[in-house]
């Protein structure tokens, strides 16, 4: 199996995909920015691109003539593959976690001057199991990762369960939902197995055979 990511939020006054590619196209690669554009394209209604975001790390390392650590400023490059649909209001990010969704916001925004805004999607996880239920076949509540938890006085602070069964994990989770962060979910997709990590907004992360990519992505689509 291999891993992927599919981050979903809103973009509202988004000109139409060609444009929105003529922009990115014009921008390019400016050696004196943070961002730059590697390749971008249109398919229908939709625009699909690729930035990347550059920032200086201080880096510690030894000199071996002087054998003194000294700090060295190395620049670190993220990578935020994307699809944007203007008709539907959608954005889709393909990497990284919920930050990627702010740093394409700031980019549109900023270094394209579009009147671009960039809202994460909330959900409820507990609703997203139960479409999962009506929409794959032989789902399970594998595991939730809470922010607070005292199981006693001697225990306090982020907790992560495992469930054998999923309605003892849903119990949990209408317990905690305050404070759920994640939660993750196991179901059989079309050629074998798959595991979604299900977050509050809408960013997740899931495994399953390459083949069955496209149609994963559909599924997690409906969540959102």
């Amino acid at each position: 199996m291999a891993s992927f990511k599919l981050n979903i939020a809103k973009i509202r006054a988004c000109p139409p995909a060609k444009e929105l590619v003529e922009a990115m196209a014009e921008f390019a690669m400016p050696d004196n920015e943070e961002f730059g554009v590697l390749q971008s394209s249109t398919s229908g209604e939709s625009a699909f691109a690729t930035i990347i975001r550059k920032t200086c790390q201080n880096v510690q390392q030894l000199d071996a003539e002087t054998n003194e650590v000294v700090t060295a400023a190395v620049e670190k490059v993220t990578v935020y593959p994307f699809g944007v649909r203007p008709s539907a209001e959608r954005l889709e990010i393909f990497a990284g976690g919920a930050a990627g969704i702010e740093q394409v916001g700031t980019f549109l925004a900023s270094n394209l001057a579009l009147p671009t805004i960039v809202d994460p999607i909330e959900i409820e996880i507990a609703s997203a199991f139960d479409i999962l239920t009506r929409n794959v076949e032989r789902v399970e509540l594998r595991g939730i990762r809470v922010s607070e938890y005292a199981h006693d006085s001697y225990m306090s602070g982020p907790y992560a369960p495992k469930f054998l069964d999923s309605q003892h994990g849903l119990d949990f989770l209408a317990e905690f939902t305050e404070f759920t962060k994640s939660a993750k979910v196991r179901f059989r997709g079309p050629t074998g197995p798959v595991n979604v990590t299900l977050t509050p907004n809408a960013c997740f992360g899931y495994s399953c055979n390459e083949d069955d990519q496209a149609e994963i992505q559909s599924i997690l689509r409906k969540l959102a």
